[in-house]
C-alpha cells in the first residue's frame, strides 16, 4: 500500500483557500470569501492558525516594500496593522455587493497590481488595477478578463503574467505603457488559477478543476503536470529549501461531495512528487 506524500496543514475545510505568500519565513494564505487569514511556520510540526478575520473578501496579504502588511480587501487595498486595525489605502470605486478582489502581487517598482471580478452571478466583468503607494493613485490597467488570476511579474521575459481563467489562457504583457497583450499558454482541461515563480525561475500554475499543477521550466517549454489530491487547487508556493516544500491551497466551494482534502491547504516535498 502506498502512502500519499501530501499532508494537510489546515485544521478545517476552507471555502475558497487562496493567496499563498511567504512573509518573514511564515507561510500565509486566505479563505477569500470568509475574509480569513491563516499562517503556518515550516518545521514546527504545528498546524495552521487563524490570524485574523475581516468583514469583507480577502484576496491575498503581502508585505509591501516599506514593510507594511497589505491586503486586497473588499474591492481595494488596505493596510493590516499589527494592532488589528485595518486602514483603507486604495479603492476601485466598485460596488462591493457585486464585485470583489481576487489575486495580485507587488511589482518590482513597489506598486501593487490586483484583480477584481463579479461574484453575485450577474454579468461577468473583470479588471486589473495598479496602486501607486507614493501617489495613492489607483489605475485600471486591464479589462475584458472575466476572472483575472495573478498577476505576477516574470523577469525572464520582463513581463506581467496573468491568468485569464474563463478563457483557459495565461497571458503576458510587457510593462511598457502601450505593450500588447500576448499569449503565454493555453490550457487543455481545467482553468488557470494562482501563479508562482520558484527559486529556479520556473512558473507554477494551480489548475482549478484539473487536479494538478502545471510547471513551465522556461517561457517556451511545454508544461509538466504534477497531480494533486484536490480537484480545485487555487494557489501554489514553494519554499527555498534544497528540497522545497510544495504548498497548495484549494477550494471546496461548489463541490457537492468534497473529497478528503478538498478545501484544505496541503504540502509535500518536491522530491516525493
Amino acid at each position: 500500500m502506498t502512502t500519499s506524500p501530501w499532508q494537510p496543514l489546515s485544521t478545517s475545510r476552507l471555502q475558497l483557500g487562496e493567496g499563498l505568500r511567504m512573509i518573514d519565513g511564515v507561510v500565509h494564505w486566505v479563505d477569500l470569501l470568509r475574509g480569513e487569514l491563516y499562517a503556518w511556520t515550516p518545521g514546527t510540526g504545528h498546524k495552521a492558525t487563524l490570524q485574523r478575520t475581516l468583514n469583507a473578501p480577502l484576496g491575498f496579504v503581502e508585505k509591501a516594500h516599506d514593510g507594511r502588511l497589505i491586503g486586497a480587501v473588499g474591492t481595494g487595498l488596505s493596510w493590516l496593522r499589527e494592532d488589528g486595525s485595518v486602514v483603507e489605502l486604495a479603492t476601485t470605486g466598485l460596488d462591493g455587493s457585486r464585485h470583489r478582489v481576487n489575486d495580485g502581487s507587488f511589482a518590482p517598482d513597489g506598486s501593487c497590481w490586483f484583480g477584481t471580478m463579479v461574484f453575485d452571478g450577474s454579468e461577468a466583468e473583470g479588471h486589473v488595477w495598479r496602486w501607486d503607494p507614493v501617489s495613492g493613485e489607483v489605475t485600471n490597467v486591464m479589462s475584458g478578463l472575466e476572472i483575472p488570476n495573478g498577476p505576477i511579474f516574470y523577469p525572464a521575459i520582463d513581463a506581467m503574467l496573468i491568468g485569464d481563467t474563463t478563457a483557459r489562457k495565461i497571458l503576458s504583457k510587457k510593462l511598457a505603457p502601450d505593450a500588447a497583450i500576448e499569449p503565454f499558454a493555453k490550457l487543455d482541461g481545467g482553468w488557470p488559477d494562482g501563479l508562482h515563480l520558484d527559486a529556479k525561475g520556473q512558473l507554477w500554475n494551480a489548475v482549478w478543476g484539473g487536479n494538478r499543477l502545471d510547471v513551465y521550466a522556461t517561457p517556451t517549454s511545454p508544461a509538466k503536470s504534477i497531480a494533486v489530491p484536490v480537484s480545485q487547487p487555487t494557489s501554489v508556493l514553494l519554499t527555498n529549501d534544497a528540497d522545497p516544500l510544495v504548498i497548495v491551497t484549494s477550494a471546496s466551494q461548489g463541490l457537492e461531495t468534497p473529497a478528503e482534502l478538498d478545501g484544505h491547504t496541503i504540502t509535500a516535498r518536491l522530491s516525493q512528487l
